[in-house]
């Protein structure tokens, strides 16, 4: 086996250390890193990187903050290119995983061929025994996802792998010939939020067979680079891409919701949330390039 990384770097100054020791610990080591930097003037993580990293990688610097999706597309597109690659892993650089974090999953897919995607258990930073993501669900009815074992101590003992149909993509393993054949990319006009929502979504309608193991673990240092969940940045977002998707989907329950948030947010003033839907109503889906000929 061969893995391709994927990593978007935004404002990752105060996590990047953390990754590079991660990364130089593995004791599997066939993969190459691409670094993708969306921070365009901060030299930081660069320097970092060529100094520190012992690891085969490839750094790019964007000429702009093209959004954490585009940039894992870039991703996809540089390890398609080289048909040595079998596996292509999202992963956030806000992690910190142990030296066999790698060797985990090629072990497990090596043992389960059946396995097109997977995703490990991910646990706050801090605390460190509670669970972020134990598995997950798409669902209708929120418009979104729904983490298992989100915010709790962990309490799941079996060591068994499980069908899921969504995962995180801040730590999201793929087999590659079969990504190569869908021709799946993420959403970039989403920028950031749901790319994953939407991503997981266009795998399962495809066929791909994703899984989560317990057996394998990351410590997440959650929204390091977006301001957390209640910054205007992400609450902007959130809530403009949940839109969004729900009318690309007609999803009946997102658009009974927006009428009600809508009319809440109006009432309490919450300027964020109203220009966040004002803009997913007159986002439209780019065409396909086979479309624009």
């Amino acid at each position: 086996m061969k893995i391709g990384i994927v990593t978007v770097l935004f404002k990752s100054d105060d996590v990047i250390n953390g990754f590079i020791e991660s990364m130089n610990a593995q004791t599997f080591d066939n993969f190459h890193i691409l670094f993708v930097e969306n921070d365009v003037a901060n030299l930081h993580c660069e320097r970092a990187i060529r100094e520190t990293l012992k690891t085969p990688f490839t750094f790019v610097r964007n000429y702009e903050n093209t959004g954490v999706a585009a940039g894992n597309n870039q991703g996809i597109n540089f390890f398609l290119s080289d048909r040595s690659y079998t596996h292509l892993l999202f992963l956030n650089n806000d992690i910190e995983v142990d030296p066999d974090f790698l060797q985990k999953h090629v072990d497990l897919l090596q043992l389960h061929p059946e396995v097109d995607a997977l995703a490990p258990k991910m646990f706050y930073y801090q605390p460190a025994d509670k669970v972020w993501y134990a598995g997950g669900k798409l669902s209708y009815l929120k418009g979104g996802c729904r983490h298992f074992g989100h915010n709790k101590p962990d309490r799941l003992t079996t060591d068994e792998l499980y069908r899921v149909d969504y995962a995180p993509t801040c730590s999201l393993i793929v087999k590659i010939w079969p990504l190569r054949d869908a021709g799946i990319r993420m959403w970039e006009e989403l920028f950031v939020y749901y790319d994953d929502t939407v991503f997981c979504h266009e795998l399962n309608q495809a066929g791909f067979r994703m899984y989560f193991t317990p057996t394998i673990h990351l410590r997440h240092k959650i929204s390091s680079s977006t301001g957390g969940a209640k910054s205007d940045f992400s609450r902007y977002f959130m809530t403009r891409n949940w839109l969004y998707w729900g009318l690309r989907r007609r999803n009946l329950a997102v658009l009974i919701s927006a009428l009600a948030l809508g009319g809440f947010h109006f009432v309490v003033r919450n300027t964020v949330e109203i220009r966040a839907m004002r803009d997913a109503l007159q986002m439209a889906r780019p065409l396909a390039p086979e479309a624009q000929q």
